[in-house]
């Protein structure tokens, strides 16, 4: 080996000077350098190194590989021994050997898994009323509070009085609505009688005109009237019952649909103003969840894309919504987007303003293997992994990643469901590669 190395190193030096002197081209010169002896060569060539076809030599060009781990037993390196065996040359297959009393201890070979990973992104965000299921209780008309029926957290149904208020404008109108009533009826008698003495020729025309027009008037002030009582709030029901006699001044404060009381801002005797906010009714059955998604991942997102809820005060539960809005502006200081969810909340677990944990489904995932991350190494340009070939020898495999969830990952090739991996020690199988990579093995 070492008259071979003196040989080689003085054809090197002849080489030099038979170029330099311009006897041998540049480009022949470049055309008989081989990158490891060989690279670049025809598939009919025999390696010199390792006397083996240069198409086919697995240790000069890595892009090839063996079609089995019992091909890659039976190989032979150039100090005619297995080349899993030899501990110069083991590593320019990525394979390693290490002492089988560590193995159990410190490496942890198990069955590749397959599992049914979704690709999600992980959110956090806080949990709102639904805007649409949500009404502010106001008054029309100002009024001062008579009773109160409703309290913080009642459920209520639609329709229900909340509250009772005495309204002072509002008697005033039912009065004038009385008054219309009654000159209404004195009208239609007038309009009834001068009818039939025009109809006999006993009055004048103009005389039963004028009825006409009295009558017509009366008609008109009573509906104006009535239009009045309906944009204070009264519903036809309520000026129906408006009769000769006793001038009310009450009206309810009902409930517009089946909700919960979140908010009350009304106590007995108090004086509201028209619009004054008097409860805030919300249907909690169906709530929002707001979460903030980065820019660089909004095209992922779609309306209908499922999302896994999850609060601090239910740590072992999951609650399932759907996304129903995507925002439409990006924040600049924050670089994400608003997103909302609409999620079912019959069991009432989930109360507004909870902060949220959002696990959001972008993509529905097939059967494939999956390992803990930790089984997956990295060399700073490929994954890989180790696989077991036999007692005390393992293999490195490359792979391609796909989507991470709870402490595994998706493989999407280079393993296969029924294979044997390193789960645990992987590091260590990395370390030793390395080692024996820059030096430490066997020597001419």
């Amino acid at each position: 080996m070492t008259w071979l190395q003196i040989f080689n190193t003085r054809m090197f030096y002849f080489t030099i000077i038979l170029l330099f002197a311009g006897i041998i081209p540049m480009a022949t010169v470049a055309a008989n350098q081989k990158h490891d002896s060989c690279q670049d060569s025809h598939k009919d060539e025999i390696c010199p190194e390792h006397g083996v076809p240069e198409s086919e030599c697995s240790l000069c060009n890595p892009t090839i590989k063996t079609n089995s781990y019992e091909e890659l037993l039976k190989k032979q390196c150039e100090h005619n021994v297995s080349i899993i065996e030899c501990d110069g040359c083991r590593h320019e297959v990525g394979a390693v050997k290490v002492d089988k009393s560590i193995i159990e201890e410190i490496i942890t070979i198990k069955d590749v898994e397959s599992l049914n990973i979704d690709v999600t992104l992980k959110a956090t965000g806080e949990v709102g009323t639904n805007q649409d299921r949500l009404v502010i209780v106001a008054p029309r008309i100002a009024g001062v509070t008579k009773e109160v029926f409703a309290d913080w957290g009642d459920h209520v149904k639609k329709g229900q009085k909340l509250a009772l208020l005495d309204s002072i404008e509002l008697g005033e109108a039912r009065a004038n609505y009385m008054k219309a009533m009654a000159m209404l009826r004195m009208a239609k008698k007038n309009y009834s009688r001068e009818k039939s003495l025009y109809s006999q020729n006993i009055c004048p025309k103009k005389q039963f005109l004028e009825a006409t027009t009295a009558y017509e008037q009366a008609r008109i002030e009573l509906k104006t009237l009535k239009e009045k009582l309906k944009l204070m709030g009264q519903q036809e029901t309520d000026i129906q019952n408006i009769k000769d006699g006793k001038v009310l001044s009450l009206f309810a404060i009902s409930a517009p649909f089946d909700g919960t009381v979140i908010e009350k801002n009304i106590a007995v005797g108090g004086l509201k103003d028209a619009f004054a906010p008097l409860f805030t009714v919300s249907d909690l059955t169906q709530l929002w969840v707001w979460f903030d998604v980065y820019e660089k991942d909004i095209p992922k997102v779609i309306r209908g894309n499922k999302v896994m809820i999850s609060v601090a005060s239910y740590p072992e539960e999951q609650f399932e919504g759907l996304v129903t809005y995507i925002g439409a502006t990006v924040d600049e200081k924050t670089r994400t987007v608003k997103v909302r969810a609409e999620v079912d909340n019959r069991h009432e677990k989930l109360k507004p303003g909870m902060f949220a944990k959002v696990l959001l489904l972008v993509e529905t995932g097939s059967d494939s293997p999956v390992v803990p991350e930790e089984t997956v190494q990295t060399d700073g340009q490929k994954h890989f992994v180790f696989v077991p070939i036999k007692e005390g020898y393992f293999l490195r495999r490359d792979v391609t990643l796909g989507a991470r969830i709870d402490g595994h990952v998706k493989v999407i090739s280079g393993l296969n469901k029924n294979e044997r991996v390193v789960v645990r020690g992987g590091f260590l199988l990395k370390s030793e590669i390395m080692k024996e990579k820059f030096g430490e093995g066997c020597a001419d």
